[in-house]
């Protein structure tokens, strides 16, 4: 039964993330991101959700484990629940996407995730009541949603007091867009942008779809909140100066004008 779930989730995720990397992105080596998203709940796949998670434990000093009631928004195809249900969380999932859904309840039958906690919903609407969840993870979702104020005001709103928020997404006014894998002058209008991404001959229609996001607009809207958070600063390798102009430009913003091309937030409900 096992090998006849697998054969079936690994069919979906081939036209899942095909349709994504190739049809949407027009990404290049996308034969072997899809192959790589096959071993994706692997702790050891370059997709895994668990180096965040593990970081999050130690900057709060924590263990997550069955205590813990976690809500993952934006859950996608299962990783962020899979590791999450590991450390013996009662994991929650909320998810928009038709297809996506239809591979996270797939995995589940395999990770041993609870069917009846992964629902169908939008980020501006999370279906639980105020203070249900001690823990909720939004990693690269923001920059999807409708509505980034609601978004972030529905987390708050079901996270307990005393409870915590990761955040993880895109700032754009970095000039890194980390869908298309290209460099872009993000803080520049997007229909500059949208022009040169056709230039480049790739599809625009994703990009209509994104929200600029950015640090500047997170921190606003979290004072008008009560809550504490706090924006984390990771580490970058030198050698990695040496690799082109464009990686030196976006090292240049981050170490002058504080933009990180990927910003991270904790943020404890009060």
């Amino acid at each position: 039964m096992n090998q006849k779930i697998k054969t079936s989730l690994n069919n979906l995720i081939k036209q899942y993330y095909t349709s994504y990397y190739h049809d949407q992105l027009g990404l290049e080596d996308y034969q072997w991101r899809v192959k790589n998203r096959l071993n994706e709940d692997n702790d050891e796949s370059c997709y895994t959700a668990s180096k965040h998670i593990n970081k999050i434990e130690t900057l709060l000093n924590l263990r997550f484990d069955k205590r813990q009631k976690v809500l993952v928004v934006g859950a996608g195809t299962g990783v962020e629940m899979i590791q999450f249900t590991k450390k013996g969380c009662l994991t929650y999932g909320v998810e928009p996407d038709k297809k996506a859904l239809e591979i996270l309840k797939l995995r589940s039958q395999l990770h041993q995730l609870d069917q009846n906690k992964i629902k169908q919903a939008v980020a501006e609407k999370i279906p639980y009541p105020d203070n249900f969840f001690d823990f909720v993870y939004c990693w690269q979702v923001l920059e999807h949603v409708w509505d980034v104020k609601k978004s972030l005001e529905e987390m708050i709103r079901v996270t307990k007091k005393n409870g915590w928020i990761f955040i993880g997404c895109p700032d754009y006014r970095q000039i890194a867009e980390p869908h298309y894998k290209v460099y872009l002058p993000l803080f520049l209008p997007k229909f500059i942008n949208k022009l040169i991404l056709k230039i480049r001959g790739r599809k625009t229609e994703f990009f209509d779809t994104l929200q600029f996001v950015n640090a500047k607009k997170i921190k606003k809207i979290l004072k008008n909140n009560n809550v504490l958070s706090m924006q984390l600063f990771n580490p970058y390798k030198k050698s990695e100066l040496n690799v082109n102009d464009f990686r030196k430009v976006m090292y240049w913003i981050q170490d002058n004008l504080g933009i990180e091309p990927l910003q991270y937030w904790l943020i404890k409900k009060l």
